[in-house]
């Protein structure tokens, strides 16, 4: 997630969580949640926009619960 448009730029695979950047916020989500933002990315894109974090976590209460953790943690 980009740190200052909130907007969710890509989703990538990895074996620990990679480290934030002044930049880049890196949430760790399940696979319920991915295919949730799957669906937003899906039209997002024909509109020729990005998936803004407040969309997903609208409709997905894990995605939710990663934001305020990954807030506390900060």
């Amino acid at each position: 997630m980009d740190k200052q448009s909130n907007l969710i730029t890509g989703v990538i695979t990895a074996p620990a969580q990679p480290t934030d950047t002044a930049k880049i916020l890196f949430i760790k989500i399940g696979e319920l949640t991915l295919n949730k933002y799957y669906r937003l990315l899906s039209k997002a894109r024909k509109k020729g926009l990005l998936v803004d974090t407040g969309e997903l976590a609208a409709i997905s209460h894990a995605f939710l619960d990663s934001l305020v953790e990954t807030d506390r943690k900060r």
